[in-house]
């Protein structure tokens, strides 16, 4: 019978530069027109986020501490574990998903992946060189697991779970590559190889649609914040939504019954910070839901993250907790058991929450 260990960290990007970029983003979604004037002006911003606003730079030390140990004593507990594999749920951000084809999940079928992450800057020219001083076209080459990646599709169609697999990118190999991870899954590999000793684990990625309505919309970024982007193809309009919450915890059911049915160990990962300010309306996109974010970590502290399955789409993006969906699979890959928080980080400046948390078996050490 399989053994599985589960985890959940952050992909967070600015973590790949120096701490001074993490406000960065706050202070571009302020200059769009479609944030009011008045919200353009910190004094008018909430008080703890003015404090926090006004102490960045400390603040910013402090995350990335926090982050990178937290990713230690992940990485920690994954070697301890031993794992066979690894099964990620992260999202796509309008990286394979585009308009020709957005399937709710898919599973990535690979023998190896290469990936140049800092040649490609997600937040932007300007966002500084990489925090580790590497060269710029480094190429990381992961191992994947062709036969488990197929097995695991291949249960999910016989057990009447229809799933979609690619075996290259495809939108996302027109600039980095047919066997390039996307950034959900590459950050993560990277951040847990913080001292670069190595991450040799095969990797499973399942991709998830977590953006739904927005992803084409937004480009799963800040293009929702443009209003030239109107004007453009499908950029005025909602798509349909992304799988929601009960379906996201059925496919966690059935990867864990698939893996239990396997000799060996797996670690079952979720990879995303959850609540994103970029995707907060309510907030001006200026700062995460905090409330929401506290109630679900409050659940998970308790052991009562299969609550979770009850959440509505409409729920989950009015707390721009799109990529909570990732959180979501692995609740229903770990139902019942016993979660040990490693760490939680709220803030208002910095985009995101971010929860890392190690989830065992009852009775498991």
């Amino acid at each position: 019978m399989g053994e599985i260990l589960g985890v959940g960290i952050t992909h967070y990007p600015p973590l790949l530069y120096q701490p001074d970029t993490y406000a960065n983003l706050v202070r571009r979604v302020a200059k769009s027109p479609l944030v009011p004037d008045e919200m353009k002006n910190p004094e008018n911003w909430p008080e703890a986020m003015q404090e926090q606003y006004s102490n960045e730079k400390v603040l910013a030390a402090e995350h990335q501490e926090r982050m990178i140990e937290a990713f230690r004593q992940v990485r920690r507990a994954i070697d301890d574990f031993g794992p066979d594999a690894v099964i990620i749920f992260g999202d796509d951000q309008y990286e394979n998903f585009k308009e020709d084809c957005i399937p709710p999940f898919c599973v990535h079928i690979r023998d190896s992946m290469e990936s140049q992450p800092f040649l490609h800057e997600m937040l932007g020219p300007g966002a500084g060189n990489n925090v580790w001083g590497e060269a710029a076209d480094k190429t990381f080459v992961h191992r994947g697991d062709r036969k488990l990646s197929k097995h695991i599709v291949t249960e999910l169609l016989e057990r009447s779970f229809p799933m979609s697999y690619s075996l290259t990118n495809s939108h996302h190999a027109e600039q980095h590559g047919p066997t390039t991870l996307t950034h959900a899954f590459l950050n993560a590999l990277l951040y847990l190889d913080w001292d670069r000793k190595g991450f040799d684990y095969p990797v499973v990625p399942i991709q998830v649609n977590a953006y739904g309505k927005n992803v084409v919309q937004s480009r799963g970024f800040i293009s929702h914040l443009d209003p030239n982007r109107k004007n453009e193809p499908f950029g005025d309009e909602f798509g349909p939504p992304a799988p929601n919450a009960n379906t996201c915890v059925q496919l966690g059911k059935h990867v864990r019954s698939i893996l239990e049915e396997l000799p060996g160990k797996y670690v079952v990962m979720a990879s995303s910070g959850w609540s994103h300010a970029f995707l907060v309306a309510k907030h001006h996109w200026l700062y995460p839901d905090i409330e929401a974010d506290r109630k679900h970590f409050e659940e998970l502290r308790d052991g009562q993250h299969g609550r979770w399955a009850q959440l509505t789409n409409d729920e989950i993006d009015d707390a721009g907790e799109q990529e909570f969906r990732n959180w979501i699979c692995l609740s229903g890959a770990t139902e019942g058991y016993k979660t040990e928080i490693v760490d939680y980080l709220e803030t208002y400046i910095f985009n995101s929450n971010k929860c890392f948390a190690i989830l065992r078996p009852n009775g498991a050490t």
